[in-house]
């Protein structure tokens, strides 16, 4: 049976993110598998897996905010800025006290800029970082702006500063720690760092790493699916009608007279717009290519919306993991899902 969506993973410490995918892909014999955002092998928590279907919306979904718990230990630096690299320097921590540490996390909420660690998936002329850091080579990197929409101390047990951050896609979060070390004037590194969100996915939605092991069907995983209706919701919706969506499914856009007679929702030119069928089944993507309010005062033949992604129907024995298309089931569930674990999100 074939199913098609997103399955948020609690990754734990000493696997990859990849090792997560293909034991999805091989435990549910999955053909087409990817996941959002890669946390590094000492990292645990939320991982997004899209799984078939689910695949064409990675550019559509939303990451952020990134929120993460993470422990960060003074005094000591490291080749990975996290606990499996080897000390590279050592400093006293005896002068720093809770109040300093505490003012020194504070300073790097909002836009700050940061220089991504060596052992790290960025590539330079083709190579991750990563490959040569192993070869103990190290060049120059560039400075990245990211955002730090929230920053506080959960608690401080000199050498060890836990704190919770919200951030943008793109954060390094070893990199974080190592900064705040420095300007504590003693270095530090990261000794736990757990995912505890990304975008609408938090930790509540994420099925244990032990559960998943002793799965072997698919309609066993069926609880923590969250299939493809729920995936986008944040786009704006249109309902077609059959000669629209046939329209669609071959690829060809919509003219102005394909969609006028519809009340449709409020979007922007070059926004995307997600096609349903009546009976609630996404059947695609598409960009808008003009204003959604000036659709019917425009030419009826002009072309309004482009096929982004084009999505196979679902099969129909998982109908009820996406609600037996009945609205007000539908309603429920997504609110379910989203709201599922909301103790572990951040405003």
């Amino acid at each position: 049976m074939k199913i098609d969506g997103l399955l948020v993973v609690d990754k734990p410490e000493g696997i990859t993110s990849m090792d997560v995918v293909r034991e999805v892909k091989r435990r549910f014999r999955v053909k087409k598998a990817g996941h959002l955002g890669t946390l590094d092998p000492f990292a645990t928590g939320v991982l997004p897996v899209v799984l078939n279907e689910g695949t064409k919306t990675i550019p559509f979904l939303q990451e952020e905010p990134k929120v993460y718990e993470a422990v960060l230990k003074l005094g000591e630096e490291t080749t990975t800025d996290d606990g499996t690299g080897s000390v590279t320097a050592r400093t006293t921590w005896d002068h720093i006290i809770p109040e300093t540490i505490q003012a020194v996390v504070e300073s790097f909420s909002g836009e700050i800029r940061q220089t991504p660690p060596m052992f790290s998936a960025i590539k330079v002329q083709g190579r991750p970082l990563y490959q040569l850091a192993r070869q103990g080579i190290e060049i120059e990197r560039k400075e990245r702006e990211v955002t730090i929409f929230d920053l506080r101390v959960q608690m401080i047990r000199l050498p060890e500063v836990h704190f919770r951050v919200s951030c943008s896609k793109g954060t390094y979060i070893r990199a974080l720690g190592r900064d705040i070390g420095r300007v504590a004037g003693c270095g530090g590194h990261l000794l736990r760092l757990r995912r505890v969100q990304s975008g609408p996915f938090s930790i509540g939605h994420a099925i244990p790493w032990e559960t998943l092991k002793t799965l072997h069907d698919v309609q066993n995983v069926r609880p923590w699916l969250i299939p493809m209706e729920v995936l986008l919701q944040h786009l704006p919706e249109i309902i077609g009608d059959e000669q629209t969506l046939r329209k669609i499914r071959f690829g060809r856009e919509l003219l102005g007279r394909d969609v006028a007679s519809q009340r449709l929702p409020s979007f922007g030119k070059g926004e995307s717009v997600r096609i349903l069928s009546p009976d609630g089944k996404l059947v695609a993507i598409c960009r808008s290519e003009v204003e959604g309010k000036d659709i019917g005062s425009l030419n009826p033949d002009g072309v309004v919306l482009k096929p982004l992604r084009v999505f196979l129907a679902p099969d129909p024995m998982l109908r009820e993991t996406i609600c037996c298309y009945n609205p007000e089931e539908k309603s429920q569930f997504c609110d379910r899902m989203m709201t599922r674990g909301a103790g572990e999100q951040t405003g």
